[in-house]
């Protein structure tokens, strides 16, 4: 059973086809029973925008720190989906939670 860890926000840069559209984005870590950490970045896109970049599915994430994350939508986007499309991508994090919040900054404790 996953436990939520932590949670953060940040400003990034969403990078499609070669061009580039300024986003925010949320980060929430998530530890299971083994310890295990894993952390979900979700992002909410631009609709039209995405449509006009030829997105199919996936793009990158340039976060606060410069490292680079694969977000999705299933499916790819057209006229049908809400004008805000929500893009996600998930990363398994192996050491503790000294790793953990190295490589997430954005990440706050409660």
């Amino acid at each position: 059973m996953l436990t939520h860890d932590a949670e953060g926000n940040g400003k990034g840069i969403l990078e499609i086809n070669g061009q580039s559209q300024p986003v925010s984005y949320e980060v929430i870590m998530a530890r299971d029973e083994d310890e295990t950490r894993s952390v979900r970045i979700r992002l909410m896109a631009p609709r039209d925008w995405l449509m006009k970049q030829g997105f199919s599915g996936e793009a990158t994430l340039v976060r606060d720190n410069g490292s680079r994350v694969k977000v999705s939508h299933e499916g790819g986007v057209g006229v049908e989906d809400p004008i805000a499309v929500a893009l996600e991508g998930y990363e398994a994090l192996k050491g503790g939670e000294g790793e953990a919040a190295e490589a997430y900054p954005e990440l706050s404790s409660h």
